[in-house]
């Protein structure tokens, strides 16, 4: 077999893909053995022009090799690094996301400030053109109060919530955490006065413990709530006074029921108050169930809310809502 039918070969693999390097090496390793061996045994000289060829061939096939090798080489270093490149970018996103600060409550103070006195009523508040990102909002103008009864201090957390889903909620679950002066923390949990609430609609709540120390800060947040729920329709409650009595020490609020329908009231409606000060800040929320005449069931149905655990002579104006039971 000469150089040119083994350099044919050559051409051969190095078209169906990359050869053997043990074959490789064996091609050759023959090419040079009968370049050096073929002479002696005819008892010929070499041929120049056969030895060119062969040195051509030699050479074409080293550079063949070459290129075949080389070539997986660069294509693996590339993937290699692109690797690496890529994995040092996920590492580098893992460790942001674990060093960035998640969102935390901001402790309040639990001190309000002093207003004075408006003697404007409004039976309902207009909507602060603020966009909220939650589903459920807390409110501005949550607060802090203590109610003494003899040796017993009570603290209230009192504020509002707003639904700020597509649709009704019900069993909003409000949590509030005091930071006690003196050391040490309180948990509060509970829900607003108004079970359900529609689109848009708010809620005042009111969570209480029984605790002698003084509150330093706190923080509220919302923890969970249902979706669904049904609110009283076609309600029209009348207020027929409303203020503070400064002679007995508290604020009331009085006024009548009527269904705009025609309908029978339902039994188990409740009247649900939440005053303000002149700043806006809650003061209190209080609840009643309204009285019927047993002998008009679909007539007007009467009701009469108190405030008497704190002095509410600050308060500046109400907002009321008519509420099913708290079940629903």
């Amino acid at each position: 077999m000469g150089w040119k039918s083994l350099v044919l070969i050559t051409h051969s693999l190095q078209i169906s893909g990359s050869p053997p390097t043990g074959l490789i090496n064996f091609t050759l390793n023959t090419i040079q053995t009968i370049k050096v061996v073929k002479a002696p045994l005819l008892g010929t000289k070499p041929d120049p022009v056969e030895n060119d060829g062969t040195n051509i061939a030699t050479n074409k096939m080293s550079i063949l090799i070459e290129e075949n090798m080389n070539k997986p080489k660069k294509s693996i270093r590339v993937f290699l690094i692109i690797g690496l490149i890529a994995l040092n970018i996920v590492m580098f996103v893992m460790v942001l996301q674990r060093t960035l600060p998640g969102k935390v409550l901001e402790a309040k103070n639990a001190e309000p400030n002093a207003v004075s006195f408006t003697p404007d009523n409004h039976l309902y508040l207009p909507l602060m053109s603020t966009v909220y990102q939650e589903a459920i909002v807390i409110l501005s103008g949550d607060g802090v109060y203590y109610e003494r009864d003899q040796d017993m201090q009570i603290v209230h957390v009192v504020g509002e919530v707003l639904n700020n889903t597509p649709s009704s909620v019900n069993k909003i679950m409000v949590e509030a955490v005091l930071n006690l002066k003196s050391g040490g923390q309180t948990t509060l949990r509970g829900f607003p006065l108004v079970d359900s609430l529609a689109r848009g609609d708010r809620a005042c709540f009111d969570l209480y413990v029984l605790e002698n120390k003084a509150v330093e800060s706190y923080a509220v947040k919302v923890i969970s709530y249902a979706t669904g729920g049904t609110t009283p329709a076609d309600m029209a409650p009348v207020v027929s006074s409303a203020g503070y009595n400064a002679q007995d020490g508290w604020y009331s609020l009085e006024g009548t029921l009527s269904s705009t329908s025609q309908s029978v009231i339902p039994g188990d409606l409740r009247a649900v108050v939440t005053l303000y000060d002149a700043s806006g800040r809650v003061l209190g929320c209080e609840q009643s169930y309204i009285r019927f005449q047993p002998e008009e069931a679909n007539g007007e149905a009467a009701f009469n809310v108190a405030f008497m655990n704190r002095d509410f002579s600050q308060a500046s104006r109400y907002a009321l809502t008519i509420a099913g039971s708290a079940d629903q």
